[in-house]
């Protein structure tokens, strides 16, 4: 067998593992009681609007004003601070499918990095969520969320783009959206914007949430619900 063909070979047999919840400083946390308040939440909807379910980490669950930016929805906000991808896989019938969206906001990523994961290992994870959202939601408009750049993680802003890149391209496969901030979270002199963060230069305040909200409706005018 030759070096080209075991190397597929090798790549194909490690993305069909099913994967496993990672341990770190973020990865792999007990949920719980984050998961009660979000059922909590979802079950006083009132059911007359299509639903928009924003998940991920502590970027989607600290946005202030969702219901707001997307008030053509009945917006949950399924985010869970500290999560990483192969969280959301291990809890997609709980935090996804037991919800039954019409629209799903995907935001993982930058705790997998700083955790240490590799890329391979994230993309993995990714992967079979994508998967599995494509053959149990076919119906639903995906939105896959770049992981965006910070202050406080500018270290692993090479490992952010490459995972970016990956992201897009396995998102756009599966026929989902997906939308980088890199762009417009960075000034003209290409310096990253401080003033899109809280002080703990991680997590965003309102303008930064504000950007996100310009360039979700601008690249999806669908979620626009002034159009």
């Amino acid at each position: 067998m030759d070096q080209a063909l075991t190397s597929a070979l090798w790549l194909t047999l490690t993305l069909a593992v099913v994967p496993q919840v990672a341990r770190g400083q973020f990865c792999g946390q007990s949920y719980e009681a984050r998961i009660a308040a979000i059922h909590r939440q979802a079950g006083q909807l009132p059911g007359h609007q299509p639903k928009l379910l924003l998940t991920g980490s502590s970027s989607i669950r600290l946005w202030p004003d969702a219901p707001e930016a997307f008030a053509q929805f009945e917006v949950i906000n399924a985010g869970f601070g500290g999560s990483c991808y192969s969280d959301l896989w291990a809890l997609r019938d709980t935090l996804l499918f037991v919800l039954e969206p019409d629209v799903v906001v995907i935001y993982e990523g930058d705790n997998d990095l700083s955790d240490g994961l590799p890329q391979g290992e994230i993309l993995s994870s990714a992967q079979a969520l994508f998967a599995d959202i494509a053959q149990r939601l076919p119906d639903a408009n995906v939105v896959v969320l770049a992981p965006k750049p910070s202050l406080a993680r500018q270290h692993l802003a090479k490992e952010c783009r490459l995972l970016s890149e990956a992201l897009g391209h396995e998102a756009r496969r599966r026929g989902f959206a997906f939308v980088d901030f890199w762009d417009v979270m960075h000034l003209a002199d290409g310096a990253l914007d401080a003033g899109l963060f809280v002080g703990d230069g991680l997590h965003l305040n309102q303008k930064g949430y504000d950007t996100w909200v310009e360039t979700l409706r601008r690249e999806l005018p669908w979620l626009d619900p002034r159009r």
